[in-house]
């Protein structure tokens, strides 16, 4: 009985083992089937010229190798719907704008040439990126300090929280592109006009979020810390900023996206430098192949830093609040 057992045991383990490699395998086939006929295309003379396809070429095989190791290592859960989806964006913009000439050449550049911009304004860009990320931490980091604990000490004391909730309630919704332009006028220079926007719009939602999170303390939590009769210093941050660290944490992916696109729009009024000034000055020029570089570079920088701060949430965060 116990041999059948067995058998049985390693005759389903052999079944899922081939079931595994076999789908690992047509995941990367579809994969590399769609990544294949994108470089292939790029190499096909169309319509509209695009002198260069290096730098495209590799940027696929990027994509073609990331998600191949993801498909090895995910095993079962991996699905190329992601992959192919990119890739067939891809394939009906070369086909309909570079080898069937349709559209304004203009306005639908090759990506070939879009792609070749990384290269050859690559220190332009990598200028760009680094001059909106200091923007961003730094405004976002006095916002998100100050925000949170003063929205602790608000939420905590029930007279502040009476008389400031109402204007936090009023404030928070206003979009900070508002005051942007008076804030660019009456900073000394556009660095601390664009760290005042973010510093100002993200400080009142962070502000009135940190103030909600306190009054939804599990109320046993409280009476504990009560009963061992605990200075207010200790509880706001023994036990209530523990609380909250979780959820703030949760929450930041959603705010580094929601700063970055202000931060862009402000870098398009007067800025002279960063990414949003990089695509509001091609757009001028109506270099469309830079200005799509420019989006990209945008998209992949906010994707980025939602995969950092994904990896620092699990290593960091090994609680959650009850």
């Amino acid at each position: 009985m116990t041999d059948t057992r067995t058998i049985n045991t390693l005759e389903s383990r052999d079944s899922e083992i081939t079931y595994s490699v076999g789908k690992i395998i047509l995941n990367i086939a579809v994969v590399t089937l769609f990544a294949g006929t994108v470089i292939t295309l790029s190499f096909i003379k169309g319509k509209v010229s695009a002198p260069k396809n290096t730098v495209y070429v590799s940027i696929m095989g990027l994509i073609w190798f990331y998600h191949t190791v993801r498909a090895v290592i995910k095993k079962n859960e991996y699905h190329p719907d992601i992959a192919v989806l990119i890739y067939s964006l891809f394939l009906i913009w070369d086909i309909t704008f570079r080898i069937l000439g349709k559209g304004n050449p203009v306005l639908n550049p090759p990506m070939e040439n879009v792609f070749e911009v990384f290269l050859k304004d690559s220190e332009f860009i990598a200028e760009g990126i680094g001059h909106s990320l200091m923007i961003l931490v730094t405004g976002f980091s006095i916002a998100l300090i100050s925000g949170n604990i003063l929205g602790m000490i608000v939420g905590w004391v029930k007279r502040l929280n009476n008389d400031f909730t109402p204007i936090a309630k009023v404030l928070s919704p206003i979009p900070p592109m508002v005051y942007t332009p008076y804030l660019i006028a009456l900073m000394p220079t556009f660095t601390s006009a664009s760290i005042a926007v973010i510093g100002i719009g993200m400080f009142w939602p962070i502000f009135l979020g940190m103030i909600n999170r306190v009054g939804s303390i599990n109320g046993r939590q409280i009476d504990s810390a009560k009963a061992m009769n605990v200075s207010t210093p200790t509880m706001l941050f023994k036990v209530i900023l523990p609380y909250s660290i979780p959820s703030i944490v949760g929450n930041l992916k959603i705010q580094i996206s929601t700063i970055f696109m202000i931060l862009i729009m402000a870098e398009m009024i007067g800025a002279t430098s960063g990414l949003g000034f990089f695509i509001k000055k091609y757009s001028d020029y109506a270099d469309y192949a830079r200005v799509l570089a420019g989006i990209f570079v945008v998209g992949t920088v906010i994707t980025i830093l939602n995969v950092l701060l994904d990896i620092a949430e699990k290593k960091l965060i090994k609680w959650k609040p009850v």
